[in-house]
């Protein structure tokens, strides 16, 4: 029997991947995988023993394709927003990318439970997002009581975008989104911020005497 090689294995996933990421689960059959990788059928399943086996392996494959994306795209950036801005546009063109990624993830999660292979990804795509709303919120730059919940609701709402949202995506999708979430501005042209209203509240009592402002 031939050895088995990092490089088949890829193959055979990177053929399964293209395919489901124009098919629905159940229409991908495994004649077809191997009819894309061109790999015999007997070579197919010495890799892999059947479908589920082969989309589960491919869920982690996509998993560690994922974190290290969102890893390059954040790099040694100094301001926050800008980070939350590129983690944002890693996602959406991640998933863009694979449009039945969510359809999968949610099966394996159902068929796999608590060991559900995107499991870790999720903590640690969350926990990522947490931090880069706790420094944003160092910074003033947006209205962000809990960095926590933040994270959490702002990935429901990337992933409704992604479902549902129009195409082709605008250019400034990223920029747009985080507008809305902190500052409830939708043009998203450019990343002015304005002043916290908390800090627009401190500095108006100085100004009242010199403007003859009447007391409120």
């Amino acid at each position: 029997m031939r050895t088995k090689t990092p490089f088949m294995a890829d193959r055979i996933l990177r053929a399964a991947g293209e395919l489901f990421a124009t098919q629905h689960f159940h229409e991908v059959r495994m004649d077809d995988i191997a009819l894309r990788a061109d790999v015999g059928k007997g070579t197919l399943y010495r890799y892999f023993a059947d479908k589920d086996e082969l989309y589960v392996a491919l869920l982690g494959q996509a998993s560690k394709e994922f974190l290290q994306r969102l890893t390059d795209v954040l790099g040694p950036i100094a301001e926050p927003k800008v980070q939350l801005q590129r983690a944002i546009a890693a996602i959406l063109d991640f998933f863009d990318e694979r449009p039945h990624l969510f359809d999968l993830i949610q099966r394996a999660e159902v068929l796999q439970g608590p060991g559900f292979v995107w499991r870790e990804t999720r903590y640690k795509l969350i926990e990522v997002m947490t931090d880069l709303f706790a420094k944003v919120k160092s910074h003033g730059d947006g209205a962000i009581a809990d960095p926590s919940l933040s994270a959490l609701l702002l990935l429901g709402g990337l992933r409704t975008v992604i479902r549902f949202g129009k195409r082709p995506r605008p250019a400034n999708l990223p920029v747009q989104v985080l507008n809305v979430f902190l500052h409830g501005n939708g043009n998203g042209v450019n990343s002015t911020v304005k002043a916290p209203r908390s800090r627009r509240r401190q500095e108006l009592p100085l100004m009242r005497p010199k403007l003859g402002l009447a007391k409120v």
